[in-house]
């Protein structure tokens, strides 16, 4: 029996080592949790997409930025006719009388002096221009959707915070899956490396006839139900690591190992339950992304019910403007004549609404009612973040709590092992005591790495409601 002992420790030792032996070479990775977060910040999908959300809402804002400062437009035009656009001949004059006389006048005179008995203009020619319009009173449009988009930027960077929260959440979560299963794995490594010991000492004493051959059945049977679970626990710590993998942006065919470890003491324990009672369930709740988020939009309604009354409201811009025309016309027999000719104005508009009011009374309504609504849902919602709060506050304390009592659970469980161990040995106990006490162990060692991984997630999220 001691030389099966001395082969299990050897054993044991091998199989604790021979991660760091055989890593290398076949796309192992050692990653501790921290490396983990920081992969997510930079890799995870939903952050990228939340951060990209805020690039969004900055522009947004620095495009309400410009309704403070002057819209400059420039105008050009020009064209080019087939025929004048206008041609008038002294023929086409409907007045007798009057056509008689500037026949003769022109009969006299205009030829003479080189002009044609026929007018054409606007043949060709071009107009260009330049506006500028200072807004001086627009309703308080302008301010309100200045104010809109800063409420905007700032709920895009608390949809971040809320995303990079969420996200690392669930990355520590798959982590600590990864080391759980790693965990029971090694326990079913050491299950079967006792139960091959335990096999090979049982055929040593039924072939001496100090055990009954059905005590060999027990321990195969044993055996085969533990290579079962193997199977299983090799499955899924393979999904689990592709999931870990893909949400910290590693390529899924690398096999993550875990470098932390979890350990828990009474001091551990004690700061834990010093941070309880520190902290109320609802101490910091008004500083949760998720409250400040419903503070906004509040806010949000109240700026946009601001902005229906500005479309009511008279509107006064002052502006300046500055063209230049290019124009053909036709007045000389043996030549073209241009009218060319720039000028500038300063003015002042005034918009009133006159109709608008009936409509705008209506949708000042809709948005009040649209304020009660949000105002409706930040208290419902805040009070469902205390109560979140509170239950984040009891599952910390009653996790605290497990892990304490899965601690005894298992020194009880390996005190029980040994001494049935020792009266196996002595002839006092079966061979299915020795085995119940064994499965009894590795159960126990399971329970406490459940317990150890529920309490990091309950102080993370617990941590997360503060």
């Amino acid at each position: 029996m001691k030389r099966g002992l001395y082969i299990l420790l050897i054993a044991h030792c091998l199989l604790l080592i021979s991660p760091s032996l055989c890593g290398e070479g076949r796309g192992d990775v050692y990653l501790s949790l921290d490396s983990c977060l920081v992969l997510a910040r930079h890799n995870h999908p939903s952050l990228r997409k939340a951060q990209l959300d805020v690039a969004r809402a900055e522009e947004v804002r620095a495009q309400a930025l410009t309704k403070y400062f002057p819209q400059v437009q420039g105008t050009a035009f020009g064209f080019h006719a087939l025929h004048p656009l206008v041609e008038v001949g002294i023929d086409d004059i409907g007045n007798a009388s009057v056509r008689d006389l500037l026949t003769a006048l022109y009969g006299n005179y205009g030829a003479a002096m080189g002009l044609d008995n026929h007018l054409n203009l606007f043949e060709y020619g071009y107009t260009a221009g330049v506006s500028a319009i200072q807004p001086v009173f627009m309703g308080g449009k302008i301010v309100a959707g200045n104010r809109l988009a800063k409420v905007g930027v700032e709920a895009a960077k608390l949809q971040v915070e809320m995303s990079e929260r969420d996200v690392l959440e669930q990355v520590e979560q798959t982590y600590w899956l990864v080391y759980g299963l790693q965990q029971k794995q090694r326990l079913i490594d050491e299950a079967l490396l006792l139960l091959d010991t335990l096999s090979l000492t049982v055929s040593a004493a039924v072939e001496a006839g100090l055990a009954l051959p059905s005590d060999s059945t027990q321990v195969a049977l044993r055996r085969d139900e533990v290579l079962r679970n193997q199977l299983q626990l090799r499955s899924g710590l393979s999904l689990a690591r592709q999931a870990l993998a893909l949400s910290i942006g590693r390529p899924i065919t690398d096999t993550i190992l875990i470098a932390d470890s979890l350990s828990f003491s009474p001091q551990d324990g004690l700061s834990a339950s010093v941070a309880l009672q520190q902290s109320g369930p609802t101490g910091k709740a008004g500083l949760t992304p998720e409250s400040q988020l419903l503070t906004l939009q509040v806010r949000a309604a109240e700026l946009t019910r601001r902005m229906t009354l500005a479309d009511a409201l008279p509107q006064l811009a002052v502006g300046a403007g500055y063209g230049y025309s290019h124009f053909q016309t036709n007045i000389l027999r043996d030549g073209l004549n241009s009218n060319n000719k720039g000028n500038g104005a300063l003015f002042v508009t005034m918009r009133v609404p006159l109709s608008a009011w009936w409509e705008t009374a209506h949708k000042l309504k809709e948005q009040r009612y649209a304020i009660e609504q949000a105002q409706l849902d930040a208290d419902y919602l805040g009070a469902q973040l205390s109560l979140r709060s509170q239950q984040a506050t009891d599952q910390l304390v009653a996790a605290q709590a497990l892990v304490q009592l899965q601690q005894n659970a298992c020194s009880h469980a390996e005190e029980a092992y040994r001494l049935t161990q020792i009266n196996y040995e002595a002839g006092r106990a079966t061979i299915t005591d020795l085995l119940k006490q064994q499965t009894a162990l590795t159960q126990a060692q399971s329970d406490l790495t459940d317990a150890l991984i529920a309490f990091r997630l309950a102080l993370r999220r617990y941590n997360n409601t503060r």
